[in-house]
């Protein structure tokens, strides 16, 4: 095993509860003067757009929605309801407890980390200003590639940024956006992490991975398991 891709959320960082992003859409509606009944039935179905970049992140990627309620706002509106959906990034993007031990016992062990995230634009600059920035020189980003997973270019493009093949790599993800099965395409292992009641998320979830683990912690033993696999 020479490589290990990490998916993002709910893998490195916890599921937020859904209340959480509820209560973020209620805030930033208000700022906005939209109705949050109305905001929400407009802003979820622009998720797809937002994970592959063609709606950026910032104080514009409100403009259409805004333009179908037939609402006027001010830029000073339009700022602060960004600031909001930022902080709720940095919020989302806290560390699991012991993420950052198990990846630095990872790059002890002279293994390359990768990082294939489905994630708005403004989400790589959030996480370079956590503990977890630090870890990841290769990184496929769907809102900069302009694809989400499973489309091959989210696997193919860290691959050769890190120089190695998919039959060399661990690719550990939470399921979502059928990310496992799009890293079985290229040859990974796969190991599914079980968040268990956590599991807010489930976008296009399969949970089926080569094997399972309930915590990061168990990557070290589960590595070692399958390194001494005869060929």
């Amino acid at each position: 095993m020479q490589a290990i891709l990490f998916d993002l959320f709910g893998t490195l960082v916890p599921n937020l509860p859904c209340s959480c992003w509820e209560e973020s859409t209620d805030s930033i509606a208000e700022v906005l003067g939209i109705d949050p009944e109305i905001y929400r039935k407009l802003w979820e179905p622009k998720f797809s757009e937002r994970m592959t970049g063609k709606i950026p992140d910032g104080e514009h990627q409100f403009d259409e929605i805004l333009a179908t309620a037939g609402i006027e706002t001010s830029t000073e509106n339009r700022v602060l309801a960004a600031k909001l959906h930022t902080d709720l990034l940095k919020t989302a993007l806290i560390p699991k407890p012991e993420a950052c031990q198990v990846l630095s016992a990872l790059l002890d062990r002279g293994l390359h980390l990768g990082l294939v995230s489905d994630c708005s634009s403004a989400a790589p600059e959030v996480l370079d200003q956590t503990p977890l920035g630090s870890f990841f020189d290769a990184r496929s980003i769907s809102a900069f590639l302009g694809v989400r997973k499973p489309d091959p270019r989210m696997y193919s493009h860290v691959l050769d940024l890190l120089q190695v093949r998919g039959e060399d790599c661990l690719y550990v993800g939470d399921g979502n956006s059928e990310e496992l099965l799009g890293a079985k395409e290229f040859g990974m292992t796969t190991v599914w992490v079980d968040n268990g009641t956590e599991q807010h998320w489930r976008e296009r979830f399969v949970p089926h991975g080569d094997y399972t683990v309930t915590s990061l912690t168990e990557l070290i033993p589960l590595l070692d398991v399958i390194q001494n696999q005869p060929n």
